[in-house]
């Protein structure tokens, strides 16, 4: 199975913001920067997912109107932090979860080791489902968790990943 995750477009909302899944606009110009993805996407794909989100699931929408979504190809979950600027967030609480992201949530949220279960039951399923090719559109946490998961790359590397706006990553999975 070909799996294309795309991540979605910068938000229109500040910078240092925390955002995790909270539902954030899109630039004005987005349905351009949508069409020069679109452009660099395979042409024929068995189906298409997305993450509910707007900044997601207008591209997704944009791909084709019988996309799919899924709420476990959400942003991680930061919890109490959503929408908090980062400088905002209390040092000691923020050094805690940084010593041991992997395991532990932010307040009321979840953990990259959270996250990366929720993908993996996600990938079973649509492994069920016979697809050869599926285009994902979705969030950094979810592309990294996929890098972890297919390149084999340890999750406390994984963080370190890049992963760009607009940027498609393929993997194949067996």
């Amino acid at each position: 199975m070909e799996l294309y995750l795309v991540r979605h477009i910068k938000p229109d909302f500040p910078e240092e913001t925390n955002y995790g899944q909270t539902d954030v606009p899109l630039p004005a110009d987005h349905h351009a920067l949508h069409d020069a993805i679109i452009n660099l996407l395979p042409r024929q794909y068995d189906a298409v997912y997305s993450s509910p989100l707007t900044r997601c699931k207008l591209l997704a929408q944009a791909i084709t109107a019988d996309h799919i979504t899924d709420v476990r190809l959400m942003e991680l979950h930061f919890g109490d932090w959503e929408g908090r600027r980062w400088d905002d967030i209390e040092r000691n609480e923020l050094d805690t979860w940084m010593a041991d992201y992997i395991n532990l949530a932010p307040p009321g949220g979840e953990s990259l080791q959270m996250l990366v279960a929720r993908f993996a039951a996600c990938i079973r399923d649509l492994q069920a489902t016979q697809h050869q090719r599926i285009v994902i559109v979705t969030h950094a946490g979810i592309i990294r968790s996929a890098i972890h998961l297919f390149n084999d790359i340890p999750l406390n590397q994984v963080m370190m990943e890049k992963v760009e706006y607009g940027g498609i990553y393929t993997f194949n999975v067996k």
